[in-house]
């Protein structure tokens, strides 16, 4: 008896379209794999005219233990893909011939399940020669069906899932389709989708969603990877964009209420398919009573050096009437929103000029890796939109308190993005795209040029002409460096606009845009209180500055100290100047040491060690100095060995890449310096691909990447991979075949050394680390004493304690031990001595219990799975509200400080 198909427990009469006896295409051995799912028939009754949405014997809803990562094999998918590709003709005509074909090479029911879907979004539903067709119970009947609009896909995929022998239900409950806005009425939100038991666990499917296609430039029809999302969808991902009427199909640990779904922000596929994480607002929709917004957005730091967010803020209608007679709506609502890109998220602060409502949304540019993630095939497809926002504000300004408006919208962004890079340029001071500066004051933004380009700068500003800001900014060029000397007439909002060119072209690229402005200044009460409590407040303000100039707090909170004390005229005991010499002296210099290091460039080390002895906080900024200057003494000693290859001679690097048939001492030693590039070993074992990764310009040429490479970047293991290719070879052997090679050489043993000196650092400090957590840990045990109540007798009589979370981590065990309790006979209170131990214990049969009857050993889950589901199907009883991203996409171990 094969598991998998189901059966009636009744006898189910025959349907005058002459009913098919449908069997499991693959087998499986006999077996009970959850508790309470009855063993049932080979065969199933399907109906192919009026198809039922679920057959009570099927199994009981779930969570599955596996995500869609550890199913969806794209290796496997290409394999069904060029077997579908290869159909014969009439294979289509009976639903036997149809699944036997699709079966075949499958090793598994998802497998199938996945054949089923490639074959059915190649289809063509509205094609001509499907009107010949008299018969139902073919697939190119039900296809005629559809034409007609007498079926649906989904009903399709079922019947095919259910001939196959593979358990599939239908649920139906609302849903957010790309084109739903928040606040859209419910009735349009009505759809139906899939629950396929598939290798006992049970995937969900939005076949209608699933099935969408595009087309490319030439016409012809495409399927996006962006739509396949919607197929064996995660369940805390599907959950914020479908409702099912039955609570328990969310496949949940905690699920959602009507409310709660309709509450959350309108997520899109590539929101999940980027790894995005919205951490503010959490609410799908917000009011604000200050006319501002901030939402930000987190991505892996992988992605954030080739992103780019693009948004649109419409403006819906205004909270009443007299708002809207009394208002003046701006031409241009892009100057409202300024976008800054920090090292792991995106940020956007909204001005809402008017009261209202608004729908904000976030859409991403994808450069030609997220297209690969995505699936993205054309430029069309290029921008996808990720999230949407409802904004309710009921702030009305006037026209002395409206914030300016952004000088510009600039296509490429605020801030150094990836154009900026593309274009030549790579920031090393100043890496988010707003740069805070006074009036008068002198601001260097440096750059490294990565090859001979030629820069034009921009100063701009909303009603200054540009002819008055030419002298404000002056460039400075020092062999690869740039240096954007800028400063700004008064106050407001101005835009530093880069453009870049190659050497000897004739049109500049616009690379970066910077914004330049004040830090919002706080405003002085209308009626603050004088006498002693002014004097109270100046002490405050006083003690508060003078303790941020004597220690080392941050610039941040200096800089507001500062202001605060300047913006209540508390009379000046030479607070202001001992401020202004730490700001100078100490702050400045310690944020040129840390660009310094960042740069890793020898002479910009230099002349910041040369500055930071000069300073009269030169005692403060020791720890600085020294990890500066060890790292200058690095780079120092790596020159020695980095020489010959940065001024190789490019004749030299192309006599190597010549080579027909190298020796094979050149191939190894070539092949080891990729290695330690980071290529994948399969990628440099032919000679032609070593040729090709030589052949490339730019940053991604061989000199650029040693030049730019790490040792900190590098494994241990991946260093000593690069080392057994070349290891029976010496520096004599490569000086005999070429002068050039001995330089690859001579680097590749070198850095090898580097990483391996910084692998026993790193290893003497984590030895140190556990032997000072070897002393912490005989400190295991609290007391937490005068706990009692006053008046009550002391019980033996405990309570476990409870902690709600996301559970432990796979093979871990937990043992709450039961506290000792001391009597104390005088008073009656007792002393709880709590031994807290990170060993779980395994659950007892009543936790085991599955409340639909199912067993749900999550001992046996792998630890993928664990990380991304809760291996529970009830609400628990007492448990905190989830944040609503805390199934939208929320991983915080992606997520960069």
């Amino acid at each position: 008896m094969a598991m998998g198909c189901v059966q009636s427990s009744k006898p189910r009469p025959a349907p005058d379209t002459g009913p098919q006896l449908s069997k499991p295409l693959i087998a499986k051995e006999h077996g009970d794999a959850h508790a309470g799912v009855k063993a049932v028939k080979k065969y199933e009754v399907v109906d192919t005219v009026h198809v039922p949405e679920d057959i009570h014997e099927y199994p009981p809803p779930y969570i599955p233990q596996a995500c869609r990562g550890e199913v969806f094999n794209r290796t496997a998918n290409g394999a069904i893909q060029d077997h579908i590709n290869k159909m014969p003709p009439n294979t289509n005509r009976t639903y036997d011939s149809l699944l036997k074909y699709l079966a075949q090479g499958a090793t598994n029911e998802t497998q199938l399940v996945t054949a089923i879907y490639f074959w059915m979004r190649l289809q063509d539903y509205a094609s001509p020669s499907l009107d010949p067709e008299k018969a139902d119970d073919t697939p190119r009947g039900y296809m005629k069906r559809i034409k007609e609009d007498k079926g649906d896909r989904t009903d399709f995929f079922t019947i095919l899932c259910r001939r196959a022998g593979i358990p599939c239900r239908i649920i139906s409950g609302i849903g957010k389709d790309d084109d739903y806005s928040i606040g859209g009425p419910e009735r349009d939100m009505t759809t139906r989708w899939c629950a396929v038991f598939a290798d006992d666990e049970w995937r969900l499917v939005h076949v209608e969603w699933a099935l969408r296609w595009s087309r490319d430039p030439n016409q012809n029809v495409t399927q996006s990877r962006i739509w396949e999302f919607y197929f064996f969808t995660d369940p805390d991902e599907f959950s914020t964009i479908c409702l099912p009427d039955d609570f328990r199909w969310q496949l949940l640990n905690q699920a959602y209420s009507r409310k709660e779904f309709l509450n959350l922000p309108h997520f899109r596929p590539p929101f999940f398919q980027l790894d995005s994480t919205l951490l503010s607002p959490k609410a799908g929709s917000v009011v604000t009573h200050n006319g501002r917004q901030d939402v930000e957005l987190g991505f892996p730091k992988h992605r954030m050096e080739t992103i780019q967010l693009g948004f649109k803020l419409d403006y819906k209608q205004p909270t009443n009437k007299e708002t809207q007679e009394g208002s003046t709506f701006p031409s241009n609502l892009k100057k409202y929103v300024f976008v800054n890109k920090k090292p792991s998220r995106f940020l956007f602060e909204l001005v809402f000029p008017v009261p209202g409502r608004y729908l904000f949304d976030v859409y991403v540019v994808m450069d030609d890796d997220e297209k690969t993630t995505t699936g993205s095939t054309n430029e069309s497809e290029a921008v996808h939109r990720l999230c949407q926002i409802r904004i309710h504000s009921d702030r009305e300004f006037t026209e002395e308190t409206l914030p300016e408006p952004l000088p510009d919208t600039p296509a490429v962004g605020w801030g150094p993005g990836p154009a900026c890079r593309r274009l030549g340029l790579v920031p090393l001071s100043d890496f988010e795209g707003v740069i805070y500066i006074k009036p008068g004051e002198r601001r260097d933004i440096r750059f490294r040029m990565l090859r001979n380009i030629d820069v034009q700068s921009q100063l701009m500003h909303n009603y200054l002409p540009i002819y008055e800001l030419v002298e404000q900014v002056e460039s400075i060029v020092t062999e690869d460096e740039l240096c954007l000397r800028t400063q700004i007439p008064e106050e407001g909002q101005y835009a530093l606009k880069v453009f870049s060119r190659e050497a000897g072209s004739k049109e500049f690229h616009l690379a970066c845009v910077y914004l330049l402005r004040q830090r919002e200044r706080t405003r002085l009460p209308e009626n603050y209180e004088k006498g002693h409590r002014r004097k109270h407040r100046d002490k405050m303000l006083r003690t508060r500055l003078q303790h941020h100039i004597s220690s080392n707090t941050s610039q941040r909170e200096l800089e507001d100290a500062l202001e605060m004390f300047t913006c209540y005229n508390v009379p000046d005991q030479g607070e202001r100047k001992r401020a202004a010499l730490k700001l100078k002296h100490y702050w400045d210099v310690k944020r040129e040491l840390h660009v310094a290091v960042k740069g890793r460039n020898v002479r910009v080390l230099g002349r910041a060690l040369e500055r930071a002895h000069q300073s009269m906080f030169e005692a403060e900024l020791q720890e600085d100095i020294h990890r500066t200057a060890a790292m200058l003494e690095s780079l120092e000693k790596r020159k020695g060995y980095m020489h010959p290859i940065a001024r190789m001679d490019p004749q030299t690097m192309l006599e190597i890449r010549n080579f027909t048939r190298p020796p094979r001492i050149v191939h190894d030693v070539m092949m080891s310096t990729y290695l330690l590039l980071g290529e994948q070993r399969e990628d440099v074992q032919d000679w032609e691909q070593i040729q090709w990764l030589m052949g490339r310009q730019g940053a991604m040429s061989l000199q650029k990447r040693i030049l730019c490479r790490r040792p900190e970047d590098v494994t241990l293991v991946l260093a000593e991979d690069a080392s057994a290719v070349m290891d029976h070879y010496s520096l004599e052997k490569t000086r005999e075949v070429a002068n050039g090679i001995s330089a690859f050489y001579k680097w590749n043993k070198q850095f090898i050394r580097e990483v391996q000196r910084k692998e026993m650092s790193e290893k003497e400090m984590q030895e140190n680390s556990q032997e000072l957590t070897q002393e912490l840990s005989d400190h295991d045990t609290y007391k937490d004493a005068d706990t009692t109540i006053p008046g009550s007798r002391a019980t033996n009589d405990w309570k476990p304690i409870v902690v709600v979370g996301r559970g432990p981590s796979p093979g871990s065990k937990a043992h709450i031990v039961k506290p000792e309790m001391e009597s104390n006979a005088e008073n009656k209170d007792s002393e709880q001595t709590v031994t807290i131990t990170t060993d779980l214990t395994e659950p007892n049969d009543e936790q085991n219990s599955h409340p639909f009857g199912v067993n749900s050993d999550t001992s046996k889950v792998p630890e993928i799975a664990q990380k991304k589901f809760i291996f529970s199907a009830m609400k628990p009883k007492v448990s905190p509200s989830p944040s609503p991203v805390s199934y939208a996409g929320w991983k915080p171990e992606n997520i960069g400080t």
